[in-house]
């Protein structure tokens, strides 16, 4: 007896399941993310946090938080202008890090601080493995 197997491409099997870089589970765990990561993000006015949505594709694997000030805010230090020493520096003028923390607002998100990203996963990274679980689950 002669038993002839024909199997797709790994490339074609891994598309067909979702788990390609532009895949349905890809797309699913970054509105996840995203979802999620705006409670560990700054809030004073919303404007960060309404600009990381509008500017992240979940099409794509990241998170974009696109604004001259998100460095400094996302790494928590006050940074200042190499010649005016404010941090309200001229345009233009380049900045330097101080070893000054920021004060989140916590009034919104009480958990809002910095490194954002790790504050996630260190709180939800467990739920949100969990949530991506059950999601490749329910696609069989």
């Amino acid at each position: 007896m002669n038993v002839k197997l024909q199997l797709l491409p790994a490339t074609q099997i891994v598309r067909n399941k979702g788990l390609s870089k532009d895949g349905d589970v890809q797309r699913f765990h970054t509105a996840n993310v995203l979802r999620r990561i705006i409670k560990y993000m700054p809030y004073r006015t919303g404007e960060t946090i309404k600009i990381t949505v509008a500017q992240t594709n979940i099409n794509k694997p990241q998170i974009v938080t696109d604004v001259p000030y998100a460095r400094f805010l996302y790494y928590g230090m006050v940074m200042v202008g190499i010649n005016s020493g404010s941090a309200y520096a001229r345009r233009g003028e380049p900045k330097r890090v101080t070893n000054r923390p920021i004060t989140y607002t916590k009034t919104k998100n009480p958990r809002a601080g910095p490194y954002w990203d790790r504050a996630l996963v260190a709180a939800e990274g467990a739920a949100m493995t969990a949530d991506l679980q059950r999601y490749i689950e329910t696609r069989r």
